[in-house]
């Protein structure tokens, strides 16, 4: 019966071949008597330096004094290997063999419980490794060759290392350059003169840019194919680094070394974040400098490009009424009495400056009415004025492919529709219009209406207010309705009624960090004679530059054969060193007399028109002289 019951046991032959158990015998001193083969290749090492060695020679982690041979039972202990991944020893004694014990070794994950008992203070660093986090604001802040240095400190305490380094790589040269390495690194030896190294040249700290991965090396000194250290180099037993990667590329490697307890994975990844935090706070500076400069040339290019469509718009504006004498200043009334109307009604400025331009371009389709219809001096037939209506359709044709930042399309298409759906061209009902369009409409009928037509004079306003009450709430939007005849009852309304309304001369905004040079390349660009500066946040206006100051600070021997040194660098000046600390502006909603009257008290020859917070032009004696040009020719045609 015994013989049976063993029977239903494996023995050790039955072990299949494919089943690699890494084992080995040792004695009571721990020296290694003989070895499977799995045990030699997992040690890596020759085997004159494993057998009849002491344990510690192929695991330099492993301690002696935790492990109690028994001659009884078995005993287990745990280590980290020179690669820094766990280790499981169990010593179980051989009874057919006095004084022999074999120890099966296996590999186990270092996130188990057992790495508290292994590494004391692991809790600690992770508990405290908030403590590194908080002075990344300090890194950001600091110079180039200090936020390295930090860094590198910061490694060294969140490791419990000893020394400590950090070296910038380029992929493309495959190139380091040897940047910053510790204070415990620098008073240990002499760091060569030598600060650029290729990447087949350089030494341990290479290694894990070669393989891409974290490096761990607990027992350097004895490793078979260990890379010698330069001549004077301190001794390194235990060395770990990792590769900085950002955005998918090697950008430089961070390393510790010489630990009194092993490296693990887990530190490595504990080292992997804090390096990949520091570098994002190293490259976000960077980054907002050139977010800035691309936003600089991005606000010049718009500056430049909203005062051209400016231009381009009045220009077309100004087409439609050679076209049609008739209703010359009919455009630009419509315009300015829509911009104050949609600013009564609350409007955002971006809003208004849209509305602005499309109604000053409502009646563009008309370019497609033959010029004998619109100068006819009686009334339209019914063909004529079916002819006519199409002007809001053909309008939208005109500019169906250009970009706008506003629906301006839209209001050009709808500003005769009615909210009952009565209107032309589509027959659009209430909230199909868009709100623009409604304003537009409404300003259309009160200039048509107060102003001289070839076949009739001006009705009045008792007039309009018959007309737009009797369609409040059916054909026009009774808030705007109301808006309207408020103003216009009321004698609010006047062409040009306040400095913000005025044809301004343009003006440009730059920072105090601006150099000469670039103010007058943006002036260029923006066809400006005038520049506000702000304050480092943007937020305050704390000076004034015009192209008087700018020629005063310009060498006219720049680009001559008489150029010098002295007339270049005048260029590279910052803006805050030149420009006027004295503002000349003057609040958007200023009435004309006022303005000018601040004008005439000026030492300037302008003032700068200030809206919502916002410089949006300038106003000089030219600008009064040709309002009141205006004015008159609209008093002529009311």
């Amino acid at each position: 019966m015994r013989n049976q019951k063993f029977d239903l046991f494996l023995k050790p032959a039955d072990l299949p071949k494919s089943a690699v158990i890494t084992w080995a015998m040792v004695n009571q001193d721990f020296e290694l008597k003989s070895v499977s083969e799995a045990f030699f290749n997992l040690v890596n090492k020759p085997i004159s330096h494993v057998l009849n060695q002491h344990l510690c020679q192929c695991f330099s982690s492993f301690d002696v004094t935790n492990v109690a041979l028994s001659e009884h039972e078995s005993v287990t202990s745990h280590w980290v290997d020179d690669k820094g991944l766990g280790i499981q020893g169990v010593f179980t004694p051989v009874p057919d063999k006095q004084g022999l014990w074999s120890v099966v070794v296996s590999k186990i994950n270092l996130d188990d419980k057992w790495l508290m008992e292994l590494h004391p203070d692991y809790h600690h660093a992770i508990q405290s490794s908030d403590e590194w986090l908080t002075q990344i604001e300090a890194v950001m802040l600091s110079k180039p060759e200090l936020v390295f240095q930090t860094a590198v400190e910061q490694a060294i305490a969140l490791t419990y290392s000893e020394i400590g380094y950090l070296h910038l790589y380029n992929d493309k040269s495959k190139q380091l350059t040897l940047t910053a390495w510790s204070n415990s690194a620098l008073a240990m030896c002499a760091i060569p003169e030598q600060k650029h190294q290729n990447l087949d040249e350089a030494g341990i700290w290479a290694d894990c840019i070669r393989s891409r991965e974290a490096m761990i090396h607990n027992n350097y000194g004895h490793e078979q194919n260990q890379k010698g250290l330069p001549q004077g180099h301190f001794e390194l037993n235990r060395h770990m680094s990792v590769p900085i990667i950002y955005r998918n590329r090697i950008v430089g490697v961070i390393g510790v070394g010489n630990r009194e307890t092993p490296y693990t994975p887990v530190d490595a990844k504990s080292l992997s974040v804090f390096a990949t935090i520091l570098w994002h706070s190293v490259e976000l500076p960077r980054s907002m400098r050139v977010l800035w400069k691309q936003s600089q040339v991005i606000k010049s290019q718009r500056e430049r490009l909203s005062h051209t469509l400016v231009q381009l718009i009045g220009a077309v504006s100004e087409a439609v009424e050679l076209k049609d004498a008739y209703t010359a200043g009919h455009q630009k009334s419509v315009s300015q009495l829509a911009y104050l109307i949609g600013e009564k009604l609350g409007l955002q400025h971006e809003q208004l400056e849209g509305l602005k331009l499309g109604a000053l371009i409502h009646d563009i389709g008309k370019l497609g009415i033959p010029a004998q219809i619109l100068a006819k001096p009686s009334r339209l037939t019914s063909e004529e004025y079916a002819l006519v209506k199409m002007h809001s359709q053909q309008g939208a044709d005109i500019i169906d492919e250009v970009e706008f930042p506003w629906p301006i399309k839209e209001m050009i298409l709808q500003h005769h529709e009615r909210l009952d759906g009565s209107g032309y061209p589509r027959g659009l009902k209430g909230d199909q219009i868009i709100l623009e369009a409604k304003i537009i409409g409404v300003a259309d009928v009160a200039d048509s209406v107060l102003s001289h037509r070839p076949y009739r004079p001006s009705l009045g306003i008792k007039k309009l207010t018959e007309i737009l009450e009797s369609g409040k709430g059916s054909l026009f939007e009774p808030k705007i309705v109301d808006v309207c005849l408020d103003m216009l009852s009321g004698h609010e309304f006047e062409n040009v009624p306040c400095v913000c309304h005025l044809q301004l001369e343009p003006v440009i905004e730059v920072e105090l960090y601006n150099s000469l040079g670039e103010v007058r390349q943006l002036m260029r660009d923006c066809n400006a004679n005038i520049a506000v500066v702000r304050d480092e946040t943007g937020a305050k206006m704390v000076g004034i530059v015009d192209k008087g100051i700018l020629d005063l600070w310009h060498s006219p021997l720049l680009d001559t054969a008489a150029e010098r040194t002295v007339d270049r660098n005048i260029e590279n000046k910052r803006i805050h060193q030149v420009m006027s600390h004295h503002l000349p502006i003057v609040a958007g909603k200023t009435i004309l007399k006022d303005a000018k009257h601040q004008l005439d008290r000026e030492p300037h020859e302008f003032l700068v028109v200030v809206l919502d917070g916002k410089a949006i032009g300038a106003v000089t004696w030219k600008t009064f002289a040709s309002a009141q040009s205006y004015e008159f020719e609209s008093e002529l045609h009311h």
